[in-house]
C-alpha cells in the first residue's frame, strides 16, 4: 500500500454518526479537555487553531502552557502541539521553538521521541464524522496527557534551576534600559542583516550574551544556544 492510499485508508474510514457540522469540532474539543485536561481552559480560536491554555507561577512570573489544535476537514486531519511561553507575543506563533524561555513543540515529535516523521505518523487523522472525530481528538488529548504534561513540567523545573537562564533573569531584573529604544535598535540590526542573530552588535545585547556564556557547568546543549536565549531574554524585558 502506498503511503497515499494509507492516508486515504485513516481518512476515509466510515462510521454510522453523522458527518460533523461547521463550528462542532470547537464543542467536541471543549467537552474532551474538560474531560482528560480539566486545567486547561479553551481561549480562543485565532490564526486557524483551537487553543487551550493553563498559566503557572515561576519566579513572579506567570507562564503561560498552551496546547495548540489545527482542525482541517478537508485534510482530515489535526495538527497538535504544546508550548511554555513567557512572552505573551509569542502565545500565538506558529513557529517551533528549541529554546530556552519560549519552547513549542509538536506534539507527535514528542510522542514519537523523533523530529523527522513519516507523513502517516506526523498528524492525527480523522473521517469528518462525529464519532470517528471525536476518538481522534480523544487520543491526541490523551497524548498531551502522557507526553505533554512531562514537557511543561521539566520546562517550569528548566526556568527554576537552569543557570543560564537565572542568570539571565537576574540580568534583565536590572537592567535600566529604555524599552522601546533597545526594542528599535536591536530589531533594526536584525532586519538589516537577514535576522541573523549573529548580526547583532548591540553592547546590551553583546554583554548579556557574554553573562550567559561565562555561566560554568553548562551542557553543550544550552552553551549553543545562548545567543537565542539572550534576544528571548531583551525581547522579555522589553515587552513586559
Amino acid at each position: 500500500m502506498s503511503l497515499v492510499d494509507k492516508i486515504k485508508e485513516l481518512a476515509t474510514k466510515q462510521d454510522k454518526s453523522p458527518v460533523l457540522k461547521k463550528g462542532e469540532i470547537q464543542q467536541i474539543l471543549i467537552q474532551t479537555a474538560s474531560e482528560v485536561l480539566p486545567d486547561f481552559g479553551f481561549l480562543t480560536y485565532k490564526n486557524g487553531s483551537y487553543t487551550f491554555q493553563r498559566d503557572r507561577q515561576v519566579n513572579n512570573m506567570t507562564v503561560k502552557e498552551l496546547l495548540h489544535i489545527i482542525f482541517t476537514l478537508k485534510d482530515k486531519s489535526f495538527t497538535c502541539s504544546i508550548a511554555s511561553i513567557l512572552n505573551t507575543e509569542c502565545i500565538f506563533s506558529k513557529h517551533y521553538n528549541a529554546g530556552l524561555l519560549n519552547p513549542h513543540k509538536d506534539l507527535k515529535v514528542l510522542r514519537n521521541n523523533s523530529e523527522a516523521l513519516k507523513i502517516e505518523d506526523a498528524y492525527y487523522f480523522h473521517n469528518g464524522q462525529v464519532e470517528t472525530t471525536t476518538k481522534t481528538v480523544k487520543e491526541f488529548f490523551g497524548d498531551y496527557k502522557k507526553y505533554g504534561l512531562p514537557f511543561l513540567d521539566k520546562q517550569l523545573e528548566r526556568l527554576k534551576t537552569n543557570e543560564i537562564v537565572k542568570s539571565g533573569f537576574d540580568y534583565i531584573d536590572n537592567l535600566q534600559a529604555d524599552k522601546e529604544k533597545l526594542k528599535s535598535e536591536i530589531t533594526e540590526e536584525l532586519n538589516n542583516d537577514g535576522l541573523l542573530l549573529s548580526s547583532i552588535k548591540h553592547p546590551i545585547y553583546v554583554n548579556l550574551k557574554e553573562n550567559l556564556q561565562s555561566v560554568s557547568g553548562q551542557s553543550k546543549k544550552y552553551r549553543q544556544i545562548i545567543p537565542k536565549t539572550a534576544h528571548e531574554l531583551l525581547e522579555l524585558y522589553w515587552t513586559r
